[in-house]
């Protein structure tokens, strides 16, 4: 039995969160939307282009959370936001329906797991979002943290039936490459994330990196772009499901190639940093079932 099994299930939060359509647009700007050219993705990054109506990028749900104790729970410190060392596992978004411009839910917050991994602990957190004036399910998230130093307490290493994912044989169907600023970091902390290690250099090398990073649901964020570009022409109603593991940083500067296969149900894919460090692994996307 694991020291913290007695602690699976706890509901962390509950409450609600709000966001207006110009949330909405710095989220487009703070992953990267116009870039590369600004008068491609106008449905994500304007709201009166005209014959264009504003759209949410699906992955701007990783926003639509609510702060919580969960680090004392398990009876860790924090220094600042999180731990030294906490570092972004996994992530995961399921939408029921599109994301509306603007609008109010309720979030309810649940500890799923907590996972020994040796050289450290993986910590799971699902978030179930509804509608806050009706009660309708607009979707969830899985967001999995890896907590440097604080493996080696016995627990199992995973969760049972994890699905297994390999990387398909032949070439992609399509590869989409797309810049991260110089100042991303600067841009998408103005959502929320006020994470030290995107920012000041001893936290980032305190939290395990050569220098400060471009957040990973910031970089998650162009994933979701890559694939409703090549995968949805753009239309994020398209949009079902998406999840990856983080596997090495990105940094502001660098250049994202995120290499995709079809599936019968939607694709798989793998993020590449300059066409060589992989970034973003064991990607899945599904379309929505209509």
């Amino acid at each position: 039995m694991s020291k913290y099994d007695h602690l699976i299930g706890t509901q962390l939060a509950s409450g609600e969160w709000s966001w207006d359509s110009d949330k909405a647009l710095l989220y487009a700007v703070g992953v990267g939307a116009g870039l590369h050219d600004p008068l491609q993705e106008l449905q994500f990054t304007t709201e009166n282009t005209p014959g264009v109506a504003q759209q949410v990028i699906p992955s701007f749900m990783t926003l639509m959370n609510l702060p919580s104790n969960w680090a004392e729970l398990l009876g860790w410190k924090s220094e600042g936001l999180s731990p030294v060392g906490l570092v972004h596992g996994e992530q995961s978004v399921t939408l029921a329906r599109p994301l509306p411009v603007n609008g109010k839910i309720h979030v309810s917050k649940t500890l799923r797991g907590v996972y020994d991994k040796g050289s450290g602990a993986l910590v799971v957190m699902e978030a179930r979002i509804t509608l806050a004036d009706s009660g309708t399910c607009l979707g969830s998230t899985v967001m999995s943290l890896f907590a440097q130093g604080k493996g080696g307490f016995g627990g199992p290493r995973g969760p049972a039936g994890e699905r297994r994912w390999s990387k398909p044989e032949g070439k992609p169907a399509a590869i989409i490459s797309l810049p991260v600023g110089i100042n991303q970091s600067l841009i998408y902390r103005l959502l929320g994330d006020r994470h030290l290690h995107g920012t000041d250099p001893a936290r980032a090398k305190a939290d395990g990196f050569e220098r400060p990073i471009f957040y990973g649901l910031g970089s998650f964020g162009v994933a979701c772009r890559a694939l409703l570009s090549a995968l949805c022409s753009g239309d994020a109603a398209q949009f079902g499901h998406m999840e990856g593991r983080f596997s090495k940083p990105v940094y502001p500067g660098d250049r994202l190639d995120t290499l995709i296969w079809r599936t019968d149900d939607g694709a798989v894919f793998q993020m590449l940093a300059n066409g060589e460090r992989l970034v973003l692994d064991r990607g899945v996307f599904r379309f929505r079932a209509v």
